[in-house]
């Protein structure tokens, strides 16, 4: 049988093993002289490649976006199991300032098609279904629609394609027919890498400062967790609420979680916690340029359109995280330029407030913790008897019998219709507290059986 020539040839282009009795020259080299720095690139592209996914998927400490806000709950139950059950990222080696429990970096949606409308534009996104979603029910047909509202305001919404979901019914003004000479622009892109992550950005046209920067990733759309995430290009930011604040202006840098849903809180009871009312707007004033952080004289505003329970987090990226638990992502972006303009175009939308009476501009004699009629009487005499004036008398939830609503309390509060009626015979208005709440009681409790 003949012996068969077999020969591995080194890239030097020399023999490193030989069998047979000829022996196998730098043929090779001669047919595909290529092959050195073809190889050599295929390497260097491989290497390339494993370190942007292994720095993708590491993710730097600085821009990891928090997979655990509800870590500092009372009620909370976390751990490194309960994160990663989150499906999570942990890192048990992170500083007191390093989110320990953050989101995959991966996590968000691409692209499936775009579309010109008669408003604006419409994008059809997908959820990145390689990433577990972090609770169940995930929305994974999303709808962004971009309304060119005005040449001022500019309205983004994302909501689910399949299923209808709340939506505030409150009237807004209308949007202009058309836009003329828009003073934004909307830009959006989808990344290189295989996940092909879907992110936006609003621009002022004029100066082309970012007012709107999603590029950090981070959208989250369940049916009881929405998430959007955006880097922030001034650190002068001003609103939201209603909560406790040592000043006007927010630490961007800070990282810290405030609640945005109305309650009967008293001021006093903590540092940050949330108030009466609800106000998910915000307003910016742009910093010179990105190395000067001087105010520019610009500002813009931004009005989330959500009546749920939601909060808002700074982080030192500096970005800005908004969170909420139903309905949809609605979001007003106003122009300005002027601070008076920002808030010209806001209640434009939402609708300008009533002029209050010219009474109610007086002072005004409230408090909660009035023991009886005779306690209020006395408080109002003493008043009096100082010259202090006033125009108007409340009384709290103390007036009520066992503070059910359109009730007076019988012996505490006996006379309370005689005396207002004494009090506005002389001049002064009288206001009492209604609770939005009843108690469920269809027995002896009028209100709740009609």
């Amino acid at each position: 049988m003949a012996q068969e020539n077999t020969a591995l040839v080194s890239l030097s282009g020399r023999d490193t093993f030989h069998n047979g009795k000829s022996k196998c020259s730098t043929v090779w080299f001669v047919i595909f002289p290529w092959i050195i720095p073809v190889t050599i690139i295929v390497i260097f592209s491989l290497i390339v490649i494993s370190i942007l996914l292994v720095v993708r998927v590491s993710q730097s400490p600085s821009h990891r976006i928090d997979c655990y806000p509800d870590a500092v709950s009372t009620f909370s139950n976390y751990s490194k199991e309960a994160c990663l059950k989150r499906n999570c990222l942990f890192d048990e080696k992170a500083t007191m300032n390093t989110i320990q429990c953050y989101l995959k970096p991966n996590c968000g949606y691409r692209l499936l098609s775009k579309k010109q409308t008669g408003a604006g534009l419409r994008l059809k996104l997908t959820r990145n279904s390689a990433i577990e979603s972090l609770f169940s029910e995930p929305i994974d047909n999303v709808i962004l629609d971009v309304e060119y509202y005005t040449n001022d305001i500019l309205r983004f919404k994302l909501y689910d394609q399949n299923k209808p979901r709340y939506e505030v019914p409150i009237p807004l003004s209308v949007p202009l027919d058309h836009v003329s000479s828009p003073q934004y622009e909307f830009r959006y892109s989808s990344n290189t890498l295989p996940d092909n992550l879907f992110s936006f950005m609003i621009k002022r046209r004029s100066t082309q400062t970012i007012l709107f920067d999603t590029s950090l990733g981070g959208l989250v759309l369940n049916n009881q967790f929405l998430q959007i995430v955006t880097r922030l290009h001034s650190s002068h930011i001003y609103g939201f609420g209603e909560n406790n604040h040592d000043i006007l202006k927010h630490n961007v840098y800070e990282r810290k979680t405030w609640g945005i849903f109305a309650r009967d809180q008293g001021t006093n009871w903590g540092s940050n916690t949330n108030h009466y009312s609800a106000h998910p707007f915000y307003v910016v004033m742009e910093q010179t340029s990105k190395s000067d952080e001087r105010p520019s004289g610009n500002m813009h505003g931004v009005l989330l359109l959500n009546s749920n329970a939601m909060d808002y987090s700074f982080d030192s990226i500096p970005s800005l995280t908004v969170r909420t638990i139903g309905g949809i992502l609605d979001f007003f972006v106003f122009l300005g330029p002027s601070p008076e303009q920002v808030i010209q175009q806001y209640t434009w939308l939402i609708g300008r407030p009533l002029l209050p009476p010219y009474w109610s501009l007086g002072f005004q004699l409230s408090r909660w913790g009035y023991s009886n009629l005779t306690h209020m009487q006395t408080v109002l005499e003493r008043n009096r008897n100082a010259n202090v004036p006033f125009d108007v008398q409340y009384a709290d939830i103390d007036y009520m019998d066992a503070r059910k609503d359109f009730t007076i309390d019988p012996v505490n509060f006996r006379g309370l219709n005689e005396y207002f009626l004494k009090l506005n015979r002389d001049g002064i208005r009288t206001m009492i507290i209604l609770d939005p709440t009843m108690i469920d009681d269809t027995k002896t409790y009028a209100p709740t059986v009609e």
